[in-house]
């Protein structure tokens, strides 16, 4: 099962830009929509959509990465609702402040989809590897990039294992996943540093 920011070994023209490029990319869009109107954010979810598309990138596999903010938006929209009832101070239910900070977060993390998806963890050790002293210095700089991605497909993988061996759903699945998620990203980040050092 594919797990959320995997990368996609597929060919487009986003793909073979350099990874530097596309992080300076990821970098501007939150600082972009903090320093714009809202309307801003409302065109760029759409042209993101498209960019995907661009970066063939399946939808199935992008919707997937937006799974977060679904449970973040929820959670934001609930606090507004229990404010409502409790206070009732507002006429709106929903604030526009509440709306506005999903929009924005709905729209980084379509930027960081199309990021992760579209840039392995070696193109962003050659794009940030500037002779052999800045080695180690790329190397935990593409760790750290990677953090992410690397901690989803962990986690979808102890999932797929604790559900195969008939666990479910409740505490229970988070006290026995989370201890081997803790394990196994050190052990994977340190396979990782090794194998990107050796790669250069």
């Amino acid at each position: 099962m594919d797990s959320i920011f995997a990368y996609s070994k597929t060919d487009s023209i986003i793909h073979r830009l350099p990874a530097w490029l596309k992080l300076l990319f990821l970098i501007a869009v939150p600082i972009t929509l903090y320093l714009t109107p809202i309307i801003v954010c409302i065109i760029l979810i759409p042209a993101f959509l498209i960019l995907a598309l661009i970066s063939k990138i399946r939808l199935g596999q992008f919707l997937r990465d937006l799974r977060p903010i679904v449970i973040y938006a929820s959670m934001i929209l609930l606090i507004d609702v229990l404010s409502w009832l409790i206070f009732s101070e507002n006429d709106d239910i929903i604030t526009k402040t509440s709306l506005y900070l999903i929009l924005r977060l709905f729209c980084a993390v379509e930027a960081a989809s199309i990021f992760f998806r579209t840039t392995s963890i070696y193109e962003m050790m050659e794009s940030f590897t500037f002779g052999k002293a800045g080695l180690t210095v790329s190397a935990i700089l593409s760790l750290f990039l990677s953090f992410l991605p690397q901690i989803f497909a962990t986690w979808t993988q102890l999932d797929a294992a604790y559900r195969a061996r008939g666990g479910r759903k409740g505490p229970a699945k988070a006290v026995r996943i989370l201890p081997q998620l803790i394990s196994l990203s050190l052990s994977k980040a340190r396979t990782t540093y090794l194998a990107l050092v050796n790669r250069s």
